[in-house]
């Protein structure tokens, strides 16, 4: 054991360390697919994770050794994904949100020939500061207008190099290199992570989370629901659960005719309505059988009072109350003398 410490060289040893003693102070440690990223993409990368998360390069015989030195339980699953060009990402935040994250800050960079194009690649209009030469030539070649302006060579307006789903050219690649145009779009995907006790995969991360909100949503709604309907009790639905008892219970009232004082608009307002039915009934029959001047006022007297059972907790000021009542009797005797 010795002899193999002696042979190893200090600066992979130092190197193992350092990592090893990221993976101990982070909540999470991920690995990240860094294939086609250049030092310029990932340095914008690294800069819009700073704060929240720190990518750490190394080789991948050192990453793995570095998992092996961090006695912690279910990180050794995390080797079996250090293959090809990953690095480790180091952060305290939920796996899911840095993944998203990385999912929505893509770094711009440039088109390499024989690359297949997810979107129309686009050369504006500008001053290309090229003085004449062979590069207009080239840019005719290529179907992009252009002409001489001031002695430099000028594109003359917006035109679609290569649509989207094409493969581009070696020639465009060295073009919109020269123009600084960088068209693709790259991205840090999450290959795997350690968190919690848990190796969570790139799977696990493909997930649409505000479509797992809603479902929380609706699952807490349907919660509720059964709680409420069931009449099993909980902190959040005892208010709704006594509003619904009090709601079935004055419905029962009116049913059988069980008087309570609390509820005589109700009874007013439920005997009002039968009386309009009534009279309406014996209208139809015989429109002399009812005055319409009285038809006229129980149907007015009907439309102005409350509704039989009300689900609203607020109490009407008395004043109110003692009107609509007045109104309901007044329905009624104007009905039945």
């Amino acid at each position: 054991m010795a002899l193999e410490e002696r042979v190893i060289p200090q600066w992979k040893r130092d190197a193992v360390k350092g990592l090893a003693s990221e993976i101990k102070d982070s909540k999470m440690v991920g690995l990240v697919n860094v294939e086609g990223v250049g030092a310029k993409q990932l340095q914008g990368i690294r800069e819009s994770l700073r704060g929240s998360a720190k990518i750490k390069m190394a080789r991948n015989t050192l990453m793995r050794r570095a998992i092996e030195d961090v006695k912690v339980k279910g990180i050794e699953e995390l080797k079996d994904f250090v293959k090809g060009p990953v690095a480790f990402v180091f952060s305290d935040q939920d796996p899911f949100i840095l993944s998203k994250f990385l999912a929505e800050n893509k770094a711009a960079a440039p088109a390499k020939g024989g690359q297949i194009t997810p979107k129309d690649i686009i050369v504006p209009a500008m001053n290309t500061g090229v003085a004449p030469g062979p590069f207009i030539t080239e840019l005719a070649g290529l179907d992009i207008p252009s002409r001489v302006k001031g002695g430099v060579i000028h594109i003359t307006e917006d035109t679609v190099a290569v649509e989207a789903g094409e493969v581009v050219s070696n020639a465009m690649a060295q073009m919109l290199g020269r123009l600084g145009i960088e068209p693709m779009e790259l991205q840090l995907k999450l290959v795997a992570a350690y968190a919690d006790g848990t190796v969570l995969t790139a799977e696990d991360f493909e997930i649409d989370l505000e479509e797992l909100f809603s479902q929380v949503l609706l699952g807490q709604q349907y919660a509720i629901n059964l709680s409420v309907n069931s009449g099993y009790p909980t902190t959040d639905t005892i208010p709704l659960i006594l509003a619904k008892a009090n709601s079935e219970a004055k419905i029962l009232a009116l049913e059988v005719g069980f008087f309570e004082p609390d509820m005589l608009g109700e009874f007013l307002t439920k005997a009002n309505s039968q009386a309009f039915a009534l009279a309406s009934a014996l209208a139809e029959k015989d429109p002399d059988a009812i005055p319409a001047e009285v038809l006229s006022q129980v149907q007015s007297a009907a439309a102005a009072a409350p509704p039989a059972v009300s689900d609203e907790s607020a109490e009407e000021p008395e004043e109110e109350e003692e009107e609509e009542e007045e109104e309901a009797t007044a329905g009624m005797g104007s009905l039945f003398g």
